[in-house]
């Protein structure tokens, strides 16, 4: 691009659309936040008085205004592949929310178009760019633990916050809409953080138990294991959980190497390598606001690919 800056439109402002990504291309020196895009006006207006930016409640005529040149798509995952592509056929660079769309062949398709229309099309895999993670990857590079011989990671959810994200009937729970139930689009960024630590995956196998919890007006909880073996060797387990109270959500890595070191990597804000003995050495992360899981992070990579004319 011969421009020095990024028109940028949010289409989506719930939670991640209206907390992190609205706020964080807000503060881009790079990127000119133009517009909010969302089908619900009250949201709109709210998020265009609060940025100083224009609103549409129309994606198609969002699509036809030449100050935007890029998109972030941050609808429900049900409309991801019919937003993105519309924006791509309009010659718009998409940084677009995961699961990228409900199935595999229309993420292929997506990419297939995005490489035909010549622009960018990046997943918000924000894991790449969270503080605590790229520290952890950092250290396995530099062979801190030796080779990495497992991994195990947890995520667990309070039922009550789901409940309310997600209640029982909402999209998330219709497996041909969504691609899989909760479980499914929440895991994504960790798997994906697996392999980028680790490797590519030889087998994986994984086991669900879902079960309506009492006094949640019928949401069903779940907890879903998988198993995993890495193309070298390693293996790894992972867990996810929705059924504990408030105030025990949390996520975990951990990640074991061939010299009896580990990394442990506790929410967003600690990182660990403990070693034999006293040998300890503790990571604070302290990052506010966007920053804090990488979201500023990975909206001023796309900004970045987008001007220099790169893929992600």
């Amino acid at each position: 691009m011969s421009k020095d800056k990024v028109g940028v439109a949010v289409a989506g402002l719930g939670f991640v659309g209206g907390q992190a990504h609205a706020p964080a291309m807000k503060r881009i020196p790079n990127a000119n936040l133009v517009a909010v895009v969302d089908v619900i006006e009250d949201l709109a207006k709210k998020a265009s008085e609060k940025y100083g930016v224009k609103y549409y409640t129309d994606f198609g005529k969002a699509l036809k205004d030449p100050e935007i040149d890029a998109l972030v798509v941050a609808v429900p995952t049900p409309f991801h592949y019919r937003l993105a592509a519309e924006a791509i056929a309009a010659g718009k660079h998409v940084l677009i929310e995961i699961p990228m769309t409900p199935t595999v062949e229309e993420g292929e398709k997506l990419r297939d178009q995005a490489e035909k229309a010549g622009v960018i099309l990046m997943p918000d895999l924000n894991f790449h760019f969270t503080p605590i993670y790229v520290k952890a990857k950092e250290l396995i590079s530099q062979k801190a633990i030796g080779q990495p011989t497992a991994l195990t990671f947890s995520e667990y959810i309070a039922a009550k916050d789901l409940a309310q994200q997600w209640p029982a009937g909402s999209w998330a729970w219709d497996v041909k809409r969504s691609g899989g139930l909760p479980d499914y689009t929440l895991s994504f960024w960790s798997i994906d953080l697996a392999r980028w630590l680790i490797g590519d995956f030889k087998e994986v196998s994984w086991m669900c138990n879902y079960a309506p919890l009492e006094g949640f007006g019928g949401f069903t909880g779940y907890n879903t294991v998988g198993a995993m073996r890495f193309a070298n060797g390693a293996v790894g387990n992972m867990h996810y959980s929705a059924t504990v109270t408030r105030g025990e959500g949390s996520s975990r890595l951990e990640v074991f190497g061939n010299n009896a070191k580990a990394l442990k990597a506790i929410g967003n804000t600690s990182l660990t390598l403990t070693g034999e003995g006293e040998e300890k050495k503790t990571w604070e992360f302290n990052e506010k606001g966007t920053r804090s899981w990488g979201h500023r992070q990975v909206e001023e990579s796309f900004v970045d690919c987008v001007l220099k004319g790169v893929k992600p």
